[in-house]
């Protein structure tokens, strides 16, 4: 065999194997897309007996991505925010939604939007321990973004009441490069333990003004008419000299 031949030899076995890795990833892909998929369908079933969804180990299915892993995280990503948003309105409870989160920030750990939204809507499910899980594994992978710590000391104010745990968490952010102007003013009032209504009030203006997420929007809005009555109230009531 000339050297021409060898050349054209190994060329097409180059191409061939070249065809096949990338044939492997778009079918783990596809996997992931329809994995993820099947979850409107199942979770439309009687809300007292969910039935369970097989998700992949994120370790075991990156392999098989080669390299496309943020392109499957995308994927897993739209699901979850498309359960979010269809329960919501269906009103129905949330059996699966960590595991979307946890699969689009196993898959793409500087995913920053998964950790800060997933989060949230964690929160907004009322599931609040694989809400903390998130928004720590985000703070773990990504240690020089603010709004993750941000998130977590927001959601130890606004949900626990835990102060010194939103204290903690603030200072982390702000700390940090890009963090948001008001929240020297949120840890001074936390440090001398006073303002919690105004610190809610200015938290839940600063989600309503960020978030394009209906849901998230109605109850920020919802949230905010509370506080403002609460303030109005105590103003009625203080004392007047």
């Amino acid at each position: 065999m000339t050297s021409s031949q060898m050349a054209s030899t190994s060329g097409k076995r180059a191409w061939r194997e070249q065809v096949f890795a990338l044939g492997l990833a778009f079918a783990a892909l596809m996997m992931t897309s329809f994995l993820s998929a099947s979850l409107d369908a199942r979770t439309g079933r009687e809300e007292a007996a969910p039935a369970p969804i097989f998700f992949p180990r994120a370790d075991l299915l990156k392999p098989a991505l080669l390299g496309f892993d943020a392109f499957a995280a995308d994927v897993y990503w739209i699901r979850a925010v498309q359960y979010f948003g269809g329960r919501v309105e269906r009103r129905a409870n949330f059996p699966q939604l960590y595991q979307l989160v946890d699969m689009a920030t196993s898959l793409d750990p500087h995913f920053v939007d998964a950790y800060v939204y997933g989060g949230l809507f964690l929160v907004i499910a009322r599931q609040l321990p694989q809400a903390i899980a998130i928004y720590e594994k985000g703070i773990a992978a990504n240690p020089d973004v603010w709004q993750i710590p941000h998130d977590l000391g927001r959601l130890y104010f606004l949900e626990t009441r835990e102060y010194d745990k939103a204290l903690r968490w603030w200072q982390v952010a702000d700390r940090l490069p890009g963090r948001p102007h008001y929240l020297p003013r949120f840890l001074i009032r936390l440090q001398a333990k006073t303002g919690h209504r105004q610190t809610a009030l200015e938290l839940w203006q600063k989600l309503l003004e960020q978030s394009e997420n209906e849901s998230v929007r109605a109850i920020a809005k919802r949230e905010i008419e509370t506080l403002l009555k609460e303030l109005g109230q105590r103003t009625q009531d203080a004392p007047r000299s």
